[in-house]
């Protein structure tokens, strides 16, 4: 039958399309992080921004980003979050500790300053003291993000998921980036603000200015207007150009020899003659050692006792041109990587659309063969079986013992292939005729299953056992059938103890999870596996009646439904079989 095939290939172009979906989603929330870097007044608004990005726009369940205390404990602040924290952050006690008991994803990822996944919370050791809070809350996996100023880790980044295994390498790399706009944005703002404060600090007094110009951040000079002479340099600028002070006094920079560019300086004291200040010139300078360092000069007239002299502002901005040159090629490189997944995905809904015809074209031809299989294939059965009973029943005194075994054999065998067709049909329509989906209640569903099945409960006198079961969106007769097949191989695989049978559900994040558990004989695990394809019996059927198709068909039902089933057992002792059916099915 080539319909399976087509079916395969369906999920395949799906699954693809997913992971086209993560990267799209992770490159859009990069990208308006980028831009919230670009465009942050203050830190706080930055971090609140962020996080909201993360759990609105890439839908994970929570995320919160903490800074790095350097207390005795060594504790680790939550300074924002967004999502569903529901209280889950004042239960932790979390350090970037090198105590084993209380080292955790984040304290590695502070400590190694690389990025940590704890991608099953379930099972990772590591995850063990939070595990059952996390739970609690519906946290599956978590990725966590140290933030760098220089290779220093001055905070985290921390992003949980519902879903267990939810970081895939492309995702984690992608989100790396995110937290290093992130650090950069953060390190930016800080400069700007000490910037800022700086400034200030000059307007004030003259003890305030003394010690804002030595104890500055930036590096400061005083020169005079007419050569440039140095009149004062503050701590800064020794560190950045690497000049003692005393070497620097009374010297010019021409002297010192600091300029890449003679023109720069010409151009700067043009400006600075011009309109009696300089704002955010860019000029490239060199330090004593020789390198090169682009800064950013901004300068105006100081009154200075009697005299009129020139405080200039130095910033080293070396690396931050680096990290903006990144980033305008990181937004580039962002915009080429989207393009290409629009075309990658372009090319895929292509090849879907061959597939949804070629599909339909499977569809037509099943509908075909089950036209053929309830009508041509079963019409010569049924002539079989009734010449073969009229056989039996006109000559059965002229018949011996093995002409009447024979004609039986014929009976038995054209009914049990009129009953292989008969499930071959209801196999191909799970698909073909299935009805559209309304809001189904399970506990009537279970009930209508059990009357079909009342003279094989009544014959094996089972118990069966039913707690209450959601209403879900479905097709009621498929989810009848389903349940029908389940139950009814429950009956059939008990060999000697009365029949035991519970039905139960549970409400999960996405889906509801059902549960049909029973005594029977049990299988092994090396065939849990096969139990659900098409034709494959585990006993002959002189132990047990069947055509081999009812798991196939609950199996091809539940995925109609967008759900999986599986099965877990113990041999001699029972078996579960378990299928989900999402919350909300379109």
């Amino acid at each position: 039958m080539d319909y399976l095939p087509n079916h395969l290939s369906q999920e395949y172009c799906q699954d693809l399309q997913h992971d086209f979906q993560i990267v799209n989603r992770a490159l859009r929330v990069l990208s308006a992080c980028t831009q919230a870097v670009i465009r942050a007044v203050n830190e706080e608004s930055l971090l609140h921004d962020l996080v909201h990005l993360i759990t609105e726009e890439a839908t994970y369940q929570m995320a919160w980003i903490g800074y790095v205390c350097h207390d005795e404990a060594k504790s680790i602040q939550p300074m924002t979050w967004a999502g569903h924290e529901a209280g889950y952050l004042k239960t932790l006690n979390i350090t970037w500790s090198d105590v084993p008991s209380e080292q955790g994803p984040t304290s590695e990822a502070i400590r190694s300053r690389q990025p940590v996944a704890c991608q099953n919370m379930l099972v990772d050791p590591i995850f063990a003291p939070w595990r059952e809070v996390a739970l609690q809350k519906g946290y599956q996996s978590l990725l966590v993000l140290p933030l760098l100023n220089q290779e220093a880790a001055f905070g985290c980044l921390n992003i949980y998921s519902s879903q267990a295994e939810a970081f895939n390498p492309r995702e984690v790399s992608l989100l790396k980036e995110l937290s290093d706009s992130l650090s950069f944005g953060i390190v930016s703002l800080r400069t700007r603000q000490e910037h800022q404060k700086a400034e200030l600090a000059l307007r004030m007094s003259e003890e305030k200015f003394s010690k804002a110009f030595y104890d500055s951040p930036i590096a400061k000079t005083i020169t005079t207007v007419e050569e440039g002479r140095y009149i004062d340099v503050n701590h800064s600028f020794e560190w950045l150009f690497g000049y003692d002070r005393s070497d620097v006094l009374n010297r010019t920079s021409l002297e010192l020899g600091i300029w890449h560019n003679l023109n720069d300086r010409q151009q700067m004291f043009q400006q600075l003659k011009s309109y009696g200040k300089l704002v955010n010139f860019e000029a490239e300078f060199l330090g004593h050692s020789g390198d090169k360092i682009l800064c950013r000069v901004s300068s105006e007239l100081l009154q200075v006792a009697d005299k009129v002299c020139i405080l200039s502002v130095i910033e080293d901005i070396t690396e931050r041109r680096k990290a903006e040159l990144t980033i305008l090629q990181l937004n580039a490189e962002l915009e080429q990587r989207v393009q290409e997944r629009t075309a990658e995905l372009t090319q895929s809904t292509i090849k879907l659309q061959i597939l949804n015809q070629e599909l339909q074209r499977s569809n037509q031809e099943l509908e075909q063969f089950a036209y053929v299989a309830s009508h041509d294939l079963q019409e010569p059965l049924r002539a079989v079986m009734g010449y073969t009973q009229l056989l039996m029943s006109e000559y059965r005194d002229r018949f011996d013992d093995t002409a009447n075994s024979y004609a039986k054999y014929a009976v038995d065998g054209a009914k049990r292939m009129q009953q292989l067709i008969q499930d071959l049909l209801a196999y191909s329509r799970v698909s073909t005729r299935g009805k559209e989906f309304v809001p189904t209640d399970c506990n009537a569903v279970v009930q209508e299953a059990m009357r079909n099945l009342q003279m094989a409960i009544a014959e094996k006198s089972a118990e069966i056992i039913i707690e209450p079961l959601p209403t879900i969106n479905g097709d009621r007769s498929q989810l009848v059938q389903l349940f029908q097949n389940l139950i009814g191989n429950a009956l059939k695989f008990c060999k000697n103890e009365r029949p035991y049978i519970q039905i139960r559900s549970a409400k999960r994040d996405t889906d509801f999870l059902f549960q049909v558990e029973d005594n029977g004989i049990g299988i092994k695990p090396q065939y849990l596996d096969r139990i659900f394809e098409v034709f494959k019996r585990l006993h002959t059927r002189r132990e047990y009646s069947g055509t081999g198709i009812g798991l196939a068909i609950c199996k091809k039902i539940v995925l109609r439904h967008g759900g999986i089933i599986w099965a877990e057992s113990t041999p001699n002792t029972g078996t579960t079989f378990f299928f989900t059916i999402p919350l909300s099915i379109r």
